[in-house]
Formats: C-alpha cells, sequence, structure tokens
C-alpha cells in the first residue's frame, strides 16, 4: 500500500499541447518517470472551454466530471452528458473526442490503461456508507472530504485526506462519509 499527497501530483501537458492536466498517479512515480512510459494514470483537468481530447494510440480511457454542473462529450458526432457521479464514460483512446464544459468551473478525472496490459474502469463515488473495489491495481483519490475516508485493505485500516491518493493491488473496502467525492479506478492484467 501507497499513500500519495498532494505535492507527489505534477502538471503534466496535454499531448495535443491545447492544455495541462493534473498527474495524481501512475506505475511509473515512484521512478520519478517524466516520460510517457506509464502503463496506468490518473489525472485530474480544469475544463474551461471546449476543447479536443489528445488521442493515446493503445490506450483505454474512461472519463468522469468530478465538479462542476457536467460536461458534454462528442464522439463520431453524438454528444453526451457526463453528470458529477456514477460510472465513468469509457473509450479508446484513438477516438476523436471533443469536450464541453456546463458552466464554470468544471472538472474531470481521467483514467488511461495500456489496452495490451490492463482492464479495469473507474467512479466517482459521491454516497456515504460503504462500497468495494478489487483489482490488480486499485487506485482510490479524495478529491474533497469533510472526514476523510476510512480504507480497509491488506489487514490495515486507514484514512486518508482531501488530496491524499491510495495505491494498493488488493480487495478494498471504503467507508466513505457526507460530502467525500472519491475517485475509485481499478485494473488487473490481461
Amino acid at each position: 500500500m501507497q499513500i500519495l499527497t498532494p505535492e507527489s501530483s505534477r502538471s503534466m501537458p496535454w499531448a495535443n499541447g491545447l492544455g495541462s492536466t493534473l498527474e495524481i498517479a501512475t506505475d511509473t512515480h515512484s521512478h520519478h518517470d517524466r516520460s510517457d512510459s506509464w502503463t496506468w494514470r490518473l489525472s485530474v483537468t480544469d475544463v474551461p472551454t471546449r476543447a479536443d481530447f489528445s488521442q493515446f494510440p493503445g490506450v483505454d480511457r474512461w472519463i468522469a466530471c468530478l465538479h462542476g454542473d457536467g460536461m458534454r462529450i462528442n464522439r463520431s458526432n453524438v454528444w453526451t452528458t457526463l453528470l458529477n457521479s456514477g460510472d465513468a464514460l469509457s473509450f479508446a483512446g484513438e477516438e476523436i473526442v471533443t469536450g464541453d464544459p456546463i458552466g464554470p468551473n468544471v472538472k474531470d478525472v481521467n483514467w488511461f490503461l495500456r489496452r495490451n496490459r490492463w482492464q479495469g474502469g473507474m467512479r466517482v463515488h459521491r454516497e456515504t456508507g460503504s462500497t468495494i473495489a478489487e483489482g490488480e491495481i486499485v487506485v482510490i483519490h479524495t478529491f474533497s472530504a469533510s472526514a476523510g475516508p476510512t480504507i480497509r485493505c491488506e489487514g490495515q485500516s486507514v484514512k486518508i485526506a482531501a488530496g491524499h491518493t491510495l495505491i494498493t493491488s488488493a480487495r478494498v473496502i471504503i467507508e466513505s462519509h457526507p460530502e467525500s467525492v472519491l475517485v475509485i479506478a481499478w485494473a488487473s492484467a490481461r
């Protein structure tokens, strides 16, 4: 189990050069590798205006609205509205996708998995009570919380504060509190 602090996040330019993202966690974090050699990655992005997404060939992606009124996503001329809770929208990194924020202060969260290595999913959890996540990789990011959620895994019980991220490779039981906003992402080897 590893807990990352907000200071370990790093700002990274979008691959298409149209903006930047806050990289929360990758499997290269502990190696201080600044390249694209990751096989999984979690990031949070401000979405101030309509913009095209960067393309990531060979990567499966999930996106969810983390803060704000939501976001509209255009894929193959079909618009989908992302609300700010529940399962994330999944799509292939090769797709041509445009995002359009609904109102101000929209933030999205993105989960990237190299397709030849991982399969998984992501959701934004805003409910009080317990939920379970399981995978060879489980990443839990506490976006906001009045009281940090309690995470039970690997025979331990830990609390993670707002802005902190837990990375583990086990079955995880998450006890969240009122007004907690958690990102829960998971992956297993193909």
